[in-house]
């Protein structure tokens, strides 16, 4: 039986050495015959227990944290391919009490998914918005946006639906949706995240966004801060 294993690959995790971590998991695993899936995941922001390895079982996801490669083969001891006990276990994922505690909704999807994954993105409610937005006339789809409040996370916080309404209004033989994915606040990295952790909703946004405003084309505008030069 294929057990499947969660270990993330977003910035904050190969900072502290989750690409090492998953090297040595696949390492053990072979050199124990053991039948592992490894999924790299985002974060779920828990960041102080980065790295955060977590175990599909028939209970649930267990998390273990955080996980160093020295960690590794006393896990692969333990039993943690089946959810046993270790001095890093954390139990259930979602009992654990930052998490559990929380109710997410632009992050809802984070750590959870696979993030390359259509059919995992899907069978967590991904593309409802979209299938949702096929429905309905340009101008309903605004009417929506605008009813909603929805507004930009930048300082100004301007409304997104007067925006969308502005450019379906506009008379041009083509229009574009350009993603403004620039990290311009200092040291807080919330679009890297969630371009990391759950890429498909940015581009289920933008889709719905050319749907709303008759734009054909978009872009994703990013700069230098994203390459990951020396992962570890």
């Amino acid at each position: 039986m294929t057990v499947t294993l969660y270990v993330p690959r977003d910035s904050a995790a190969l900072a502290v050495g989750a690409e090492r971590v998953a090297r040595r998991i696949a390492a053990e695993a072979l050199a124990r015959k053991a039948d592992v899936r490894i999924v790299r995941n985002g974060s779920r922001g828990l960041f102080w227990l980065e790295t955060l390895v977590e175990v599909a079982t028939p209970e649930g996801r267990v998390a273990y944290g955080p996980v160093t490669p020295a960690d590794v083969a006393g896990l692969f001891d333990a039993g943690f391919l089946s959810g046993g006990e270790h001095a890093l276990s954390l139990g259930l994922t979602e009992e654990i009490p930052y998490l559990k505690k929380q109710e997410r909704l632009t992050f809802a999807r984070m750590g959870v998914t696979d993030p390359v994954s259509v059919a995992d993105y899907e069978a967590h409610e991904g593309f409802a918005g979209l299938r949702r937005a096929l429905t309905l006339a340009p101008s309903e789809i605004v009417q929506q946006v605008l009813d909603a409040g929805l507004r930009g996370r930048g300082g100004a916080a301007f409304p997104a639906g007067i925006k969308w309404k502005t450019v379906l209004a506009a008379e041009a033989p083509q229009k574009y949706i350009v993603c403004n994915a620039d990290e311009g606040d200092s040291g807080t990295f919330s679009d890297r995240m969630t371009m990391e952790g759950d890429p498909l909703m940015l581009v289920e946004g933008m889709v719905i966004a050319g749907l709303a405003t008759g734009a054909t084309e978009g872009y994703i505008y990013v700069r230098s801060e994203y390459p990951i030069r020396s992962p570890r």
